[in-house]
């Protein structure tokens, strides 16, 4: 889409009834489409007895001269519109329509083999967005049967929308869509709600309680992280069982939804994150699908960014509920859906996966190798103690590079301010994601406002003793450390809006979280993502981190030989084929997703020799005899990757 039209309209104005007058009338203006009938499309029309508002029409109609206008320009631009607080909070994304095309003529050819009938079939879609899974599945129900759009909309599609607005703008679009292609009536039905989803009951609506449920759903369900889901939704998400294991992120439970809202004989096609089959929050609908053997099939974008300002990474999933107990899995780019053949699917027994850890959705051979490697020795998560770092949620207070310092100060710049900060108040902290070596470790070390005390509590005569964290009382704080203090009333209104103000801290100078704060020890640093096997040791036991992960022992000796190991082709042949993907060929090296990798034994001159090298191809080839595993099918199976 033009960037001209598109400043145009950001600068325009976010109220709907304008836009949708100001979109809907350059679109009818554009097309000479002229003499409308219908009643609520006319309700959207500029006259000439607005003249400040003709005069914009005249202003964006000239944007949109030697430019395409149809229905799907229309539909990115009503998802255009949408206010970005909106997107945040309800996860709205633009679906390319190449992508609604090939997931319409998935699950209706899945639904067609059944024995379904296209005439009569129920579509829905629970997330429904501006209507533009509504629009290809009119196409294909018009080209196929000849039914008119009026009877298409009234028995065919039914959608919820979370927002009035969207549910509004698909009634247009479709409208405008049937005026375009030469049926225009006073009035059209349609069978569109605005309602959520997590507690919409379709059995209310007749048509699909006498159809005992959707034939066929459709969707792209909202992308919405847990961090950001507010406290209504919360409540809502403990009402389906998929979204029981950690932090549910919106888009999980739209799947129990869909396939529940189904017929025996249903079909769901949606377009979603690809994390599910992997990560700690999809356990519980890994069990769900598990459970059910549903009919699978996941066409995996691994690390593509299909959508635009999204980091969000996708896969297409076509689920029947009919029972096979198979999962059909193919990696794919997005640009290359339409050739993929059946031979390219590989296909998994929910019986052989597994529902905690996470799905090995990979390649035979891969997945023996990986099994091999999971086998040998001990789990790295049983042998050594992986540790996330601190989280303060309001790093850019906290943390700070000194600007200058003095015997007793450390200073820091903020808001084109110099502030004071005393020493004793301070302990040093890094960023792992900010090295790649450990000589870089003291360029990169930054300087952390610690308001707590470490308190050493003796438990009984055999213990050791137990350390505490106590916050510094604000008195003493104003006392012991007034500049400091001073500072943090400077930003005490931003610390108040973290977790979105609803929190009530030990001290309104607390950390957001506790988390690692009492933990010392010699340690390998590691980052959130990583393109290359990154690992850092420090033997500053009292270093802090936070944005990353740290891998703690007592034995310098066993991290070193870790280090090492994690270096290695083998351990990132590992990662590549069982972690979460990020662009730019990057990879998760989260807890989660490194516990389960084995370390294999060594005794005491292996251990000896495997420090003493250094060069990185005879460590591969030390490690490579150590599991067991042959380079060269190393080196092919990657190609297969």
């Amino acid at each position: 889409m033009n960037q001209n039209i598109l400043k145009y309209l950001k600068e325009y104005s976010y109220q709907t009834l304008d836009v949708n007058r100001l979109l809907v009338s350059s679109f009818l203006e554009v097309n000479s489409l002229v003499n409308i009938e219908n009643e609520f499309i006319n309700q959207y029309t500029i006259t000439i007895y607005d003249e400040n508002e003709i005069n914009k029409l005249k202003e964006f109609v000239s944007l949109l001269n030697n430019v395409e206008f149809d229905i799907e320009e229309l539909l990115e631009l009503f998802e255009f519109v949408i206010s970005p607080a909106d997107k945040e909070v309800n996860g709205a994304v633009f679906t390319p329509g190449y992508i609604r095309d090939f997931i319409v003529k998935q699950s209706i050819d899945k639904y067609l083999n059944l024995g379904g009938d296209l005439f009569t079939a129920k579509f829905g879609d629970i997330a429904c967005g501006c209507g533009g899974f509504f629009k290809t599945i009119v196409d294909t129900i018009k080209l196929q049967t000849n039914k008119s759009y009026f009877d298409i909309f009234r028995d065919n599609i039914f959608g919820v929308d979370i927002q009035n607005y969207s549910i509004e703008r698909t009634k247009i679009l479709l409208i405008l869509y049937a005026i375009k292609n030469g049926e225009d009536r006073v009035n059209f039905e349609f069978n569109l709600y605005q309602g959520n989803s997590l507690n919409f009951d379709w059995n209310l609506i007749p048509q699909i309680q006498q159809n005992r449920g959707f034939d066929i759903i459709v969707g792209n369900p909202p992308y919405v992280g847990a961090s950001k889901i507010d406290d209504e939704t919360k409540l809502l998400l403990k009402n389906w069982s998929v979204s029981a294991s950690g932090k549910s992120d919106l888009y999980i439970p739209f799947f129990e939804i869909g396939l529940e809202n189904l017929n025996a004989t249903g079909i769901l096609g949606y377009i979603t994150v690809n994390t599910f089959y992997k990560s700690l929050n999809g356990r519980s609908v890994r069990k769900y699908f598990s459970k059910n053997k549903f009919d699978f099939t996941i066409i995996d974008f691994g690390g593509e960014q299909l959508f635009k300002k999204r980091s969000t990474y996708t896969c297409i999933c076509i689920i029947s509920k009919q029972e096979t107990n198979i999962i059909n899995y193919v990696k794919s780019k997005s640009s290359n859906i339409n050739s993929i053949k059946k031979s390219d699917y590989i296909k998994f027994i929910y019986d052989d996966l597994n529902d905690f850890d996470g799905w090995y959705l990979i390649n035979k051979r891969i997945t023996k190798v990986i099994s091999l490697i999971e086998k040998t020795g001990k789990s790295l998560g049983s042998k050594f103690e992986i540790r996330n770092g601190f989280a303060t949620l309001k790093n850019n207070i906290y943390v700070f590079t000194p600007s200058r310092e003095t015997e007793d100060f450390y200073y820091l710049i903020k808001d084109k301010k110099e502030f004071r900060i005393e020493k004793g108040i301070c302990r040093n902290a890094i960023k792992p994601n900010t090295l790649k070596l450990e000589s870089e470790i003291e360029n990169h070390t930054e300087k952390l406002i610690f308001p707590y005390k470490i308190v050493s509590e003796e438990i009984n005569l055999f213990d050791t003793n137990k350390k505490t964290l106590k916050i510094i009382y604000e008195e003493e704080l104003k006392l012991e450390f007034p500049s400091t203090y001073e500072y943090l009333l400077s930003q005490k209104e931003i610390l108040s809006y973290r977790d979105k103000g609803n929190r009530e801290y030990e001290k309104w100078y607390a950390f957001g979280r506790n988390q690692a704060l009492l933990i010392s020890g010699y340690k390998l640093l590691l980052p959130y993502i990583t393109n290359t096997p990154c690992f850092v040791y420090t033997n500053d036991q009292d270093l802090l981190f936070y944005n990353g992960y740290a891998i703690f022992s007592d034995s310098i000796e066993e991290l070193h030989i870790l280090q090492k190991i994690l270096m290695s082709k083998i351990f990132w042949f590992y990662i590549e084929n069982t972690s979460k993907p990020y662009a730019g060929n990057y990879f998760s090296v989260a807890k989660n997703y490194i516990k389960n990798f084995g370390i294999c034994n060594l005794n005491d001159s292996e251990k000896l020799e495997l420090l003493n090298l250094e060069d990185i191809d005879k460590i591969n080839d030390f490690l490579f005899e150590k599991y067991e595993i042959n380079p060269e099918l190393i080196s092919e199976l990657n190609l297969i990757v």
